[in-house]
């Protein structure tokens, strides 16, 4: 199982203009040609098959990192849900196009929530649930240090994107591709 994951930052008033499908097409995925320069300036960040294990780690499988599940949320599948269809259902041509949102007030929240996120101790605490985790999602590699510490350096990309965003009062979009 290999699922992706994608955060961008915009301009809050994005997330009026824009359909499903526009903002969709705002995030780059690894091999388009800007993903490497938005990258390096903070502006998108892409996860690859760790992002749903952060949601284990930050939401507490086995207690979490904290009580405010609700903001644990928020980094990761959190936020509104915008969908946009095209085609006719059950026709092979439709195409359907998945966001979620987290205007600046949402991003701030997620951003302090990860700042107080002690990345090393919440995954040595997480471990067992993660390894767990690993085996119910059927990846052919088990849980191992070297992938924890994996997870630990996303878990710190993911706090600084935050925190980047959050200091500029930008809104986020998230795409999660399969």
């Amino acid at each position: 199982m290999s699922v992706d994951f994608f955060w961008r930052r915009v301009a809050e008033r994005s997330l009026d203009e824009l359909s499903p499908k526009a903002l969709v097409g705002l995030i780059p995925h690894w091999f388009d040609s800007e993903f490497g320069s938005l990258s390096a300036a903070g502006e998108v960040l892409g996860v690859g098959r760790n992002g749903y294990l952060i949601h284990v780690a930050l939401t507490g499988a086995s207690g979490g990192a904290g009580a405010d599940a609700t903001a644990a949320q928020l980094p990761v599948f959190g936020g509104e849900e915008r969908v946009e269809t095209e085609g006719d259902p059950g026709s092979d041509s439709r195409r359907e196009w998945r966001v979620l949102v987290l205007r600046p007030d949402e991003v701030r929240t997620a951003s302090a929530f990860l700042a107080g996120v002690d990345v090393d101790d919440l995954v040595a605490a997480s471990d067992a649930a993660l390894a767990a985790e690993v085996v119910s999602l059927g990846f052919a590699t088990p849980w191992s240090e070297k992938w924890s510490r994996a997870l630990a350096a996303d878990l710190r990309e993911l706090k600084a994107f935050f925190a980047g965003a959050a200091a500029a009062g930008d809104a986020v979009i998230t795409f999660e591709s399969a």
